[in-house]
Parts: structure tokens; C-alpha cells; sequence
């Protein structure tokens, strides 16, 4: 069992995870969509993916760098 206080990292990065499938499934999947109904494959299935691959990275290094930010905060409070 985790301590505690490691309790809020394992959920934020689990929520970080399941964004980033999300953000980049979704859009890969009615790329795909698209493609059967339009017979176009692979054209939008590949457009989605990338785009949904960026946006997934982007929120993500977002989260992350945020993350960074309130431990070095919270760091410096315990030093003072």
C-alpha cells in the first residue's frame, strides 16, 4: 500500500495518463470513422491521430510542468 502522502501523485498521473489516451483516441478514432464512411484510408485517420497525438503532448508537458512548479513550491516553503 502506498503512504499517504504519495496518494495524490499516483491520481494525478493516472489522470494525466487516461487524458492522454483520451485526447489522442478520440480523434484518431473518427479519423477512422471518417475514412470508412468517406473510403478515404488512411488520410483522416492519420490527420487525426497526429492531431490528437499533439494535443495529448501538449496538455500533457502543460500538466507536468505544472507539477514541477508546485513541488519546487512547496519545497521552498518547507526551507523557510
Amino acid at each position: 500500500m502506498l503512504p499517504s502522502n504519495r496518494r495524490p501523485d499516483v491520481v494525478r498521473y493516472t489522470t494525466a495518463g487516461i487524458e492522454f489516451t483520451l485526447t489522442f483516441g478520440l480523434p484518431l478514432a473518427g479519423g477512422l470513422w471518417l475514412d470508412r464512411r468517406l473510403n478515404t484510408i488512411p488520410g483522416f485517420s492519420l490527420l487525426g491521430g497526429a492531431v490528437g497525438f499533439a494535443v495529448g503532448l501538449y496538455r500533457l508537458l502543460r500538466q507536468a510542468r505544472r507539477l514541477r512548479d508546485q513541488e519546487e513550491a512547496s519545497r521552498h516553503e518547507r526551507r523557510d
